[in-house]
């Protein structure tokens, strides 16, 4: 189903691209908090960060609602996201922690709904916006230790960091979703950004104690909170 969503929503956005003018291009960067959204470990967040450009097109000719208001937006970011986790396993109540720090190259596509605000001077509007963001997974690191207080001398404890992606999935499907205010080039907003494919995989344990087949558990899901800000360029 999600992914039918991020189909139908990437149609969409490619249909109403083909009909469109160039507006804007621009460059944007924010910062947060990212985390793994997790059933399996402790997750808590590191810092997060969006940095790169858009471009926007809109529907001048256009004479109905669609022109007035609507805009479709796309780019290209380097963005940071990642975990920091804590897991108790069982039975031998060994303690697992670390971090994840993983950087992508994200491509969004939003469609964009620009309100002016009733306001005595001009150029004060309201934005929200949504849509799929694909991102490739570039580089990383991750720190993982492992460690039995009851059996310090076992060999199963390490304490080790390794290039993320040796890990973690490097595709990842999303959706996004802002709201802000713009006023004139300058714009503020609050971005949610949601991971759809896993961003890494475990075998079961259970399954395996039970003579069961094989299978993977999927690991968490990117997810994100920025404040950005963005300056747009005009096309004269």
């Amino acid at each position: 189903m999600k992914k039918t969503l991020t189909a139908l929503a990437l149609l969409m956005a490619l249909t109403l691209t083909s009909q469109a003018q160039l507006l804007n291009f621009g460059v944007r960067a924010g910062a947060g908090m990212a985390t793994h959204l997790d059933d399996l470990a402790d997750n808590s967040p590191i810092a997060a960060a969006n940095i790169g450009g858009f471009i926007t097109f809109g529907f001048a000719n256009n004479q109905s609602i669609i022109g007035d208001y609507l805009r479709i937006q796309t780019g290209l970011s380097l963005v940071r996201r990642g975990s920091r986790f804590q897991e108790v396993l069982q039975p031998i109540m060994s303690l697992r922690e670390g971090q994840y720090s993983a950087w992508y190259l994200q491509v969004p596509i939003h469609a964009v709904i620009r309100y002016e605000l009733p306001l005595r001077e001009p150029g004060h509007h309201a934005l929200f916006s949504f849509g799929p963001a694909v991102s490739y997974g570039l580089f990383g690191n991750l720190h993982d230790r492992k460690s039995t207080p009851r059996l310090p001398q076992e060999d199963w404890n390490y304490d080790k960091n390794v290039p993320a992606f040796s890990t973690l999935n490097r595709l990842d499907v999303g959706f996004q979703l802002s709201a802000g205010y713009e006023y004139q080039d300058l714009s503020l907003s609050l971005l949610m950004d949601y991971g759809f494919l896993a961003v890494a995989a475990t075998p079961d344990a259970l399954r395996a104690s039970q003579g069961a087949a094989a299978k993977d558990v999927p690991l968490g899901n990117n997810f994100a909170l920025l404040l950005t800000v963005g300056y747009q360029f005009p096309v004269r």
